[in-house]
């Protein structure tokens, strides 16, 4: 016979105070590990190892025993959920509508290569090393750097790689850091 007072309390339900608790608990992790992420993540995400795996591994594990206290239950999750994703929509709103968000968090696509040479001020100010770039290139396909026209670093860690012979729609690069260094025969001429 199954004891329903028992599945509530140690596997459903959550209590007020309860609920209270994880709520705040989500708010506080998203807005920290949001800013840690905004610090290192094109990093994490631009040379993905398996460092950098157990790193976010061990965030969310944190993250998830952290939120939902001593006994889990499914409410416990269910808030916690609803919670980020609120606070994940609010935060893209804030950051559409108002730039009242902190400057890494509306960091720009950055250009990284040009004609095969490296911007390494560009890669330093997103904690990228040139050896960090050099790796993505090869798992891009890149076998020359000389074949690079135009890489940029994308807001994701995500690179664009515009190849020899070939150029790009202006209106694509604009507002990107550090376009001012394209040159004008990579630009297509409409």
């Amino acid at each position: 016979m199954i004891d329903w007072d028992i599945v509530w309390r140690d596997y459903i339900g959550i209590t007020w105070s309860g609920a209270f608790g994880v709520i705040v608990s989500a708010i506080v992790l998203y807005v920290f590990f949001s800013l840690l992420v905004q610090v290192s993540g094109q990093r994490l995400m631009a040379n993905p190892t398996v460092g950098s795996f157990v790193v976010l591994a061990v965030i969310g594990g944190v993250t998830a025993r952290a939120t939902l206290g001593e006994a889990p239950t499914l409410l416990g999750a269910l808030l916690v959920l609803n919670t980020v994703m609120l606070l994940e929509r609010c935060t893209g709103m804030l950051k559409r509508t108002t730039g009242l968000l902190p400057r890494a968090a509306l960091r720009r696509p950055v250009v990284v290569m040009v004609e095969g040479k490296v911007i390494t001020r560009a890669l330093r100010r997103r904690r990228l090393s040139e050896q960090d770039l050099l790796h993505r290139l090869r798992i891009s396909g890149v076998r020359d750097r000389d074949d690079v026209e135009l890489v940029i670093l994308e807001n994701r860690g995500t690179l664009t790689i515009l190849r020899r012979g070939t150029a790009i729609d202006p209106e694509l690069v604009a507002g990107i850091e550090g376009s001012e260094a394209i040159p004008e025969r990579l630009l297509v001429k409409h």
